[in-house]
Parts: C-alpha cells; sequence; structure tokens
C-alpha cells in the first residue's frame, strides 16, 4: 500500500461520486465551494490514492499549528483493508507539527447509528485521536471532538471554522 494524496480536481468524477455517497447530505459543503476554497488556499481539498487509484478522499483547513480533519472518506470496495488507518497516518505525516482535530457524532445511546459511531470513535482512537473536553453543535448535529498531536481549544477550533466558512456563516451554523 502506497499512499499518495493529489489535488481533487484531477478526479473530480470518482471525489463526487464518493462524497455523495459518504456524507449524509446536511454535512455535505456544496463541491464548488471546497473547489473554489481549496484554490484560496484555505483548505487542502485532495484525492486519495494507492499507487497512483483512486481510494479515497480527504479534506482539511488549516491556520497556524491547527488543523481540521474536515472530510475523510475511503471506497467501500477497498474499506476494511486497513486503508483508513494509513491514510490518517499519511495525513499526520503531511501535518507533522500541528496538531489535528476532527468531529464526530457524539455518542448518544438513542441514535439509530450508534453502534456506528462507537465504531468510529474506536477507530479514531486506534489511530492515536482523543477525545476532547468539549462538544460542538453545528447545523443541528451535536458532534464530539477529537485530536492528535495535542489539545486544540473550542476557541481555537472555531477561530479556523471561521477562517474557512466565513465568520457570518459559521454563526450561523453554530445557530442553527
Amino acid at each position: 500500500m502506497k499512499i499518495q494524496f493529489a489535488d481533487a480536481a484531477k478526479y473530480q468524477k470518482e471525489v463526487k461520486q464518493l462524497y455523495k455517497s459518504a456524507f449524509p447530505i446536511l454535512e455535505q459543503v456544496p463541491l464548488f465551494l471546497l473547489y473554489r476554497k481549496a484554490k484560496q488556499h484555505k483548505i487542502d481539498f485532495l484525492a486519495v490514492l494507492d499507487d497512483g487509484k483512486f481510494v479515497g478522499l480527504a479534506s482539511a483547513a488549516m491556520q497556524g499549528d491547527v488543523v481540521i480533519l474536515l472530510y475523510l472518506a475511503i471506497l467501500d470496495a477497498v474499506r476494511g483493508k486497513g486503508y483508513g488507518s494509513a491514510v490518517l497516518q499519511a495525513v499526520q505525516k503531511k501535518y507533522a507539527g500541528k496538531r489535528i482535530i476532527l468531529n464526530i457524532e457524539e455518542m448518544d445511546e438513542q441514535a439509530a447509528n450508534y453502534a456506528q459511531r462507537v465504531k468510529r470513535k474506536a477507530f479514531y482512537q486506534k489511530n492515536g485521536f482523543e477525545i476532547l473536553d468539549y462538544k460542538v453543535r453545528e447545523v443541528s448535529t451535536t458532534y464530539d471532538m477529537m485530536s492528535c498531536g495535542g489539545y486544540v481549544s473550542k476557541t481555537e477550533y472555531e477561530e479556523v471554522m471561521a477562517f474557512y466558512t466565513g465568520k457570518v456563516l459559521y454563526f450561523i451554523m453554530k445557530k442553527i
């Protein structure tokens, strides 16, 4: 397995198909905005390749030494074969020396997908991420926050999100 990153714009068809199938509609930022933010250097929007073959996507917003892993998805056809962990290791290498933060749906035992949430949390913990001491609510969803490489405060997270989305839009996202 040889994980590499490439500009997502070079793999638009594959990226679109995976993005639309991997994330709930409420969590999907319009793809054209992700491509625009990447051109503005506000995010990295990346195709994940294994020996030149598309296997997934990743997107990250960064400011200073804080990186928010916005999206990470692996093709169904190769899921369960170690790609998720390999990609997280490649992400940690790409952003070496930076603190990486991500969100996962909160551990709500009443949620229909509770087992999936627990599995996702365990996956990130296995790959060096730790649960933080706060939650974030955005667009009607409450998230548990996880980081690796050091603690990221809620204020730091919100500053990077405001940089990525724009202050007004992020304010609205928190209120919905």
